[in-house]
């Protein structure tokens, strides 16, 4: 399996993401793209707009679900969809460099597709994921990280507040200020935004502050997201994920939560002996 190089892993460690270009061929990027228009005409999960409801940027009303083709999408669950969406939980290279950051004892947590349209209405947004409780903690520096995400990047995004993911280097090892009067936001001193062209990747951990800039750009930008966390913490996409099992290889299932024997307490916290067999055997 692939590993870091040096300078790969600085940047890890010292900024908490990495840029990787060309991680999808053109023809991925296109097949990707026009899965994203068929599906989000198929009944699924899409977040409530309910202002109500703690959903926290899906309650701007102009980010509703938007069933037209180039509307506002946030899709999950995309096993379901495809023998290619399943094929992309551990494909190389980008799965060998996930593995090196993470280490084996790892499962996919969640997958997600995301188009976000032009909108003068829209300001963008900073966050962690995992919520409070994973922006609280901090581990030592350069620990593998609890959870980190893949973002492939579906469209050119190579101007400035076209939605570009929008970073802040570094904070995934230190606290920067959040709630009270002080909002971080991508406009904030220090944020950072990415450019990249379609088929590119960001490897990230959740606990990286992070969150799309405004687009005012002329197109929508889409990506799929793939996250993985480390064994003891929960998969978000478990009612989905068994119905495709059996499409799977040995290291897929065992991705999706397959211990290999009946679940039973305390499965997750402690490995299956074939754990690092299973994950670094592309074949199983």
């Amino acid at each position: 399996m692939q590993t870091l190089t040096d300078a790969q892993r600085e940047l890890w460690n010292s900024d908490g993401y990495l840029h990787l270009e060309g991680a999808l061929s053109p023809e991925q990027v296109r097949f990707f793209s026009d899965e994203m228009d068929r599906i989000r005409g198929i009944p699924g999960y899409e977040p409530d707009p309910n202002p109500e409801l703690p959903m926290g940027h899906y309650s701007w009303q102009d980010h509703a679900p938007d069933p037209t083709v180039g509307g506002f999408m946030d899709r999950r669950e995309l096993l379901t969809y495809g023998q290619e969406f399943i094929d992309l939980v551990d494909a190389s290279p980008i799965f060998d460099l996930i593995v090196d950051i993470m280490g084996t004892n790892i499962m996919l947590s969640m997958t997600q597709a995301i188009e976000r349209p032009p909108s003068e209405k829209f300001p963008g947004y900073t966050h962690t994921d995992g919520g409070e409780s994973l922006r609280m903690i901090r581990p030592v520096p350069n620990s593998p990280p609890i959870a980190l995400k893949a973002m492939y990047l579906l469209t050119d995004v190579t101007e400035e507040d076209t939605g570009n993911l929008t970073v802040f280097p570094g904070s995934h090892t230190r606290q920067i200020p959040f709630g009270g009067e002080r909002t971080m936001t991508p406009y904030s001193p220090g944020a950072a935004q990415l450019m990249g062209k379609a088929g590119d990747v960001y490897l990230f951990p959740h606990s990286l502050w992070h969150g799309p800039a405004k687009n005012l750009g002329q197109q929508s930008r889409k990506v799929l997201l793939y996250n993985y966390c480390q064994l003891w913490v929960r998969t978000y996409d478990g009612d989905a994920l068994p119905h495709v099992g059996q499409k799977c290889t040995a290291r897929q299932r065992r991705l999706l939560g397959d211990l290999g024997y009946d679940f039973r307490p305390g499965s997750y916290f402690y490995v299956p002996r074939d754990q690092d067999d299973v994950i670094l055997n592309a074949a199983g």
